[in-house]
C-alpha cells in the first residue's frame, strides 16, 4: 500500500477538529434572557434618573414649550407634569420592571433546578414591552393625559404592548415553576402573584383604554380606575419581586439558610392580603363609600407587618456573619434596602392617618415617599440582584470594587437626601397653606427644599451611570471563571431553608 506524503492523515479524522459553533438567530443560551433585561434595565435607569432631576429642576425653574407639528392638531409640550409622568414611567416600567423579569429568569430556574422554559420567547417579551415603553414615552410630549395618573397615561394600544410582554414572561414562569410551587422557596411564591398581579393589572389597563376610546367613558370613572392602579402595580408588582429578591439573596450571601420559614411564609401571606386592599385608599371621591377608603387604609397600615416580618427574619438570617455589612457587596446593597423597606412602610403607615392624608395630600411629602420606595428600597434590592447574578451570568470574577461602593453610597445618600429635602418641603407646604400664603410665597418658601432635593436626586443619577460602567467593565476587562464569587462577598451553592 501506498501513501501519499503530502496528505497528513490526522487531519483526515473529523474528531480531532472542535465541533462548529452554531449560533442562532434568537439567543437561547442559559441566562441569555436574564442578561438582557438587566442591560435594559441599568439604561433606562439613567434615562429615568436624568428625567427626574429635570423634573425637580422645573419645580425650581418654570419652563415650557408648545410646538404644533402640523398634523392631526398635535403638539410637542414640554412641561413640568409631563416631565414628572415620563419620570414616574421610566422609573417603575423602564427601570424596576426590567430588573423584575431579570429576576424572575435568573431566580426561577435556580430554584426549581429546570431550564428557564420559553428562553427565546422572553426576548421577544423584552422588544415587546420596552418596544411600546419606548413608543409610550414619546407620545407623553404630544398626547392629551387628562384625566390619568402616571402610570395609566399611555394610550390602550401601548398598554396592549406592555401587556403582551408581562404575558410572555408569566408564561415562562408558570411553565417552569408550576410543578415546584406547592414545595417550592417563598420566594418562587412572591414571583408568582408578583407576575400575575402585573399582568392582571396592565391588561385591565389596556380595557379601560379600549373603553375610554371608543365607549367614551366620563372622566370620574377613569380617574379612579386609573388612582387604583397607581396604587396597586407599586404595592402588587415592585413591593412582591423585591421581597423575593431579598428572600433569595440574602441566605446566599450569609451562606445560612432562612432564619424562619414559617415567618415568610406569614410575611407572604399578610402582604397578599393587605398589599391589594391598600390601593382602595386612592379612590377618594364623594361617590365611594367610606368603609372603602378606611379599609384601604387599615391596609396601608397593616403592610408595616410583612415588612416588619422580613426584616427580623433576614437579619437573624445574617446573625454570624455581619461582618459582610462593612463591605461592598450584595449584604451592604440588601441590608440598606431592608432599612429603605421599614421607613418606607412606616411613611405610607402615618400618611394613610386621614389627619396627615389631609394636610399633605398633593404636596412635596409624596414624592419624597415615592423617592424613598422606589430608588430606596426597590433600587437597592435591584442593585444587590445584579451585584450576585450578573458575575454569575457573564461567568466573570468581579464585585465589590469602587464602582460597586459608587453605586451604593450614591444611591443610598442620594436617596435618602432627595426624600427628605422632598418630604420636609411638603410639611412646609402645607403649613403654608395652611395659612393661606399665595403661589408665589409658596414657590420661595420651598426653593431652598427643592434646590437640596435636586442636588441629592443627581447622586442617584450617578449611581445609575456608575451601574453601566460596572457592566461594562465587568464584560470587557474581568476575568472569565467557572464558579464566580464576587469579591467581598460569601456565595452559597445551598438554597436557603429549601
Amino acid at each position: 500500500m501506498t501513501v501519499n506524503p503530502r496528505v497528513n492523515p490526522k487531519k483526515l479524522r473529523p474528531y480531532d477538529e472542535p465541533p462548529k459553533r452554531r449560533r442562532t438567530l434568537i439567543p437561547d443560551g442559559p441566562d441569555t434572557a436574564a442578561a438582557g433585561f438587566f442591560i435594559v434595565a441599568a439604561l433606562w435607569l439613567a434615562m429615568a434618573t436624568a428625567l427626574g432631576a429635570l423634573a425637580i429642576g422645573l419645580r425650581i425653574v418654570t419652563f415650557e414649550i408648545k410646538a404644533p407639528i402640523g398634523i392631526f392638531d398635535l403638539a410637542f409640550e414640554l412641561n413640568e407634569r409631563r416631565v414628572e409622568y415620563a419620570f414616574v414611567n421610566a422609573t417603575v416600567y423602564g427601570w424596576l420592571s426590567n430588573v423584575g423579569f431579570a429576576a424572575i429568569a435568573f431566580i426561577t430556574p435556580r430554584l426549581t433546578g429546570h431550564r428557564l422554559a420559553m428562553e427565546k420567547m422572553l426576548l421577544l417579551a423584552l422588544l415587546a414591552w420596552n418596544g411600546a415603553l419606548a413608543l409610550g414615552m414619546v407620545l407623553l410630549y404630544f398626547l392629551d393625559i387628562n384625566p390619568h395618573s402616571p402610570l395609566t397615561a399611555f394610550p390602550w394600544f401601548v398598554d396592549g404592548g406592555l401587556a403582551t410582554g408581562a404575558l410572555i414572561v408569566a408564561g415562562s414562569f408558570v411553565l417552569t415553576a408550576a410543578s415546584s410551587l406547592r414545595t417550592g422557596y417563598v420566594s418562587l411564591w412572591f414571583i408568582g402573584v408578583a407576575i400575575l398581579s402585573l399582568l392582571g393589572l396592565m391588561s385591565l389597563n389596556a380595557g379601560l383604554g379600549i373603553f375610554e376610546q371608543f365607549l367614551n367613558l366620563d372622566e370620574l370613572p377613569t380617574a379612579l380606575a386609573s388612582a387604583f392602579f397607581e396604587a396597586a402595580l407599586p404595592a402588587m408588582w415592585l413591593l412582591g419581586m423585591s421581597f423575593s429578591i431579598l428572600y433569595y439573596v440574602v441566605p446566599r450571601t450569609a451562606n445560612q439558610p432562612l432564619a424562619s420559614g414559617a415567618a415568610a411564609l406569614l410575611a407572604w401571606l399578610t402582604w397578599l392580603v393587605f398589599a391589594p386592599a391598600s390601593a382602595l385608599a386612592a379612590l377618594v371621591d364623594p361617590s365611594v363609600p367610606f368603609i372603602v377608603t378606611t379599609l384601604g387604609g387599615t391596609a396601608t397600615i397593616l403592610l408595616v407587618v410583612p415588612a416588619l416580618l422580613t426584616v427580623g427574619n433576614l437579619a437573624a438570617t445574617m446573625s454570624g456573619r455581619w461582618t459582610l455589612l462593612f463591605g461592598i457587596g450584595v449584604a451592604a446593597f440588601a441590608a440598606v434596602s431592608l432599612v429603605f423597606l421599614m421607613g418606607t412602610s412606616l411613611l405610607e403607615a402615618i400618611g394613610a392617618l386621614r389627619a396627615v392624608d389631609a394636610r399633605v395630600s398633593g404636596t412635596d411629602w409624596e414624592d419624597g415617599v415615592f423617592i424613598w420606595a422606589m430608588y430606596g428600597t426597590f433600587t437597592l434590592a435591584a442593585f444587590a440582584l445584579a451585584e450576585h447574578a450578573m458575575p454569575r451570568i457573564l461567568r466573570r470574577a468581579w464585585g465589590g470594587g469602587l464602582l460597586s461602593g459608587a453605586q451604593l453610597w450614591l444611591a443610598f445618600g442620594g436617596a435618602t437626601i432627595g426624600g427628605l429635602a422632598l418630604m420636609g418641603g411638603g410639611l412646609a407646604q402645607a403649613a403654608l397653606i395652611a395659612g393661606g400664603a399665595t403661589p408665589d410665597a409658596l414657590s420661595a418658601e420651598l426653593l431652598i427644599y427643592r434646590a437640596i432635593a435636586f442636588a441629592g436626586f443627581g447622586l442617584v443619577a450617578l449611581s445609575g451611570i456608575a451601574m453601566l460602567v460596572n457592566m461594562f467593565l465587568m464584560y470587557t476587562t474581568a476575568e472569565p471563571a467557572q464558579y464566580v464569587a464576587p469579591v467581598g462577598s460569601t456565595s452559597a451553592p445551598a438554597a436557603a431553608s429549601h
